[in-house]
């Protein structure tokens, strides 16, 4: 009888280490499986991550040539309206607006094409962005579409490009940038220049400092010219 209760006991405890053998080697399957899922997911994010820089680089690739066909379009016909003027021809209303828009393609601030530049890898040296805009090219993606943003970055540049910047419309967008640093959104900050009353005052601060700015350099420009000996 003994015997028995013991053959009996041995038999139990063998299936019991059969089943927790088994439990253990479908443990060990189960991490395996988990660690495979687990390499799988990070492929895929990785390729996810790789497809989505790609589809921001073609997003950017059209905006970016198309600006810089604007821009080249507009400086060839000036060189082309220069010359006509140079051959003692009649450039007309037409000639002297195009002499107009490439001057201001070729000398003024363009934040966001230069900033595509940059990121698209165009200009390696962002600093050059920084200096002339006072903001980095990134930023500008960001605020590309707020109208506002766009153009006093551009006065900025213009006025920095040939030395005209001063302390005085510096200020100013310091303490614009200061302002604009509060949202996070570019439809916030689009709204808020149409209810911000302070940053409506200050975006009127800096237009007027840099039109009297680039009338005085006209004025002198024109002096000097007229000064000049026949």
């Amino acid at each position: 009888m003994d015997g028995w209760v013991d053959d009996s006991l041995q038999n139990e405890l063998a299936q019991m280490e059969e089943k927790i053998e088994k439990l253990e080697m479908e443990k060990l399957l189960q991490g395996d499986e988990i660690r495979a899922l687990k390499a799988e997911t990070r492929s895929y994010l990785d390729e996810l991550e790789s497809l989505s820089h790609k589809v921001k680089n073609l997003e950017i690739q059209p905006s970016q040539e198309t600006a810089a066909m604007i821009i080249g379009e507009e400086v060839r016909l000036r060189f082309l309206e220069k010359h006509r003027q140079r051959m003692g021809n009649n450039v007309g209303q037409l000639g002297v607006e195009r002499i107009k828009c490439g001057d201001r393609a070729a000398h003024r601030g363009r934040p966001v094409v230069d900033a595509l530049l940059c990121l698209t890898g165009l200009i390696t040296d962002h600093q050059v962005y920084v200096d002339l805009y006072g903001l980095s090219p990134k930023t500008m993606k960001r605020w590309k579409d707020v109208p506002e943003m766009v153009e006093i970055t551009g006065f900025r540049a213009s006025l920095q490009s040939e030395g005209k910047l001063t302390t005085d419309f510096q200020g100013r967008f310091e303490r614009m940038l200061q302002i604009v640093k509060i949202y996070t959104s570019p439809t916030e900050l689009r709204e808020a220049f149409q209810e911000n009353r302070i940053l409506q005052q200050l975006q009127h601060e800096l237009q007027n400092c840099y039109d009297s700015i680039v009338a005085a350099n006209r004025r002198r420009r024109n002096q000097r010219q007229g000064s000049a000996p026949l």
